[in-house]
């Protein structure tokens, strides 16, 4: 029974609305039924008021209502910039009101931070939210490990090499790699933005191939021209390839829909007499486009480029091949 457990459970039943039974606690801490006792009555000796109510299951729950937390709560640098990042990913999700509350929430724990020097605090900030960028793909999400994660963003503060065994997808082999890591971008596949002496500029490595990540040797200079956002915004997803001008043309039925909806975050929409909707941006990742496109079905006209539209058309036509088969 820990003093470090004691404050934590303490933040839990002060934080908590519902209260914490005391199964909640032995499950929380992994602790037995008598251990979880103390730990409760604990809390309530060092902090203050314990309050208890009955659930609806019958159950008894505990709330600590004393502020007798005090300075002992703190917020990390890193937690702050996790709150803005999900404020950023509502945003491009369409929820701006729920983004503006969070980044609120943010702000406000920035200004209680106990930090005797606000400006590193602010700088670290900073550095962690241009070190991850959104991309703009929605739809399912793939699992990433958490402790490649945690050294990946290490390694992208610290401007320091990072290696690791890489599965590529082509080939199928694994082979162990040190690269100059400069950022993350987000979508339903998970992306480390960084370059090595054979590739020239960065390219994309796919976070569920990277296995074994460990913090590399040496330190590297970032390239101080490079802009992530800027490179994140060169594909539609996160392929990246030459952008093309993507010209497309909805009809009336789904011209509704896809005024309001985010195809790219420099796309330009013109709504028509006719009450169809075309839709220009600039982008790469054809294939990505397509397998968007293909949701809005026949509701959609490629209008440009033509290997755009050629492309959709033979992805369809092996589709409907491949599910007509033995029908």
């Amino acid at each position: 029974m820990s003093a470090e457990n004691i404050v934590r459970l303490a933040v839990l039943l002060r934080g908590s609305r519902a209260g914490m039974t005391l199964d909640d606690i032995r499950l929380e801490f992994s602790v037995g039924r008598r251990t979880a006792e103390r730990m409760r009555d604990a809390v309530g000796r060092a902090f203050g008021r314990l309050e208890s109510t009955l659930g609806d299951d019958r159950r008894k729950r505990w709330r600590l209502v004393s502020d007798g937390l005090g300075g002992l709560v703190s917020v990390s640098a890193e937690e702050l910039g996790s709150l803005s990042t999900a404020a950023a990913a509502l945003e491009q999700a369409g929820l701006g009101e729920h983004a503006a509350r969070l980044e609120e929430v943010a702000v406000k724990l920035r200004a209680l931070h106990r930090s005797r020097t606000p400006e590193r605090l602010e700088a670290e900030l900073e550095a962690r939210l241009h070190a991850e960028g959104l991309a703009m793909r929605p739809g399912p999400r793939q699992p990433v490990d958490p402790d490649v994660l945690r050294v990946v963003r290490d390694a992208i503060l610290a401007r320091r090499t990072v290696e690791f065994d890489y599965l590529s997808q082509r080939t199928g082999r694994r082979s162990r790699q040190t690269v100059e890591p400069y950022g993350l971008l987000y979508g339903n596949r998970p992306f480390l933005v960084a370059r090595t002496d054979w590739s020239g500029g960065p390219r994309l490595w796919r976070l569920a191939n990277i296995s074994g990540a460990r913090p590399g040797l040496d330190d590297f200079q970032r390239d101080p021209a490079f802009d992530l956002q800027a490179f994140a915004r060169r594909s539609f997803g996160t392929f990246q390839e030459e952008p093309v001008k993507a010209v497309l043309r909805f009809d009336a039925r789904a011209a509704p829909d896809a005024a309001t909806f985010l195809f790219h975050p420099d796309q330009k929409v013109e709504k028509h007499d006719d009450g169809t909707v075309t839709v220009r941006f600039k982008a790469g990742g054809l294939d990505e486009i397509c397998w968007h496109l293909i949701t809005w079905g026949e509701h959609v006209i490629v209008e440009q480029p033509v290997r755009l539209r050629r492309r959709l058309a033979e992805m369809c036509e092996g589709l409907a091949v491949w599910h007509g088969k033995g029908i």
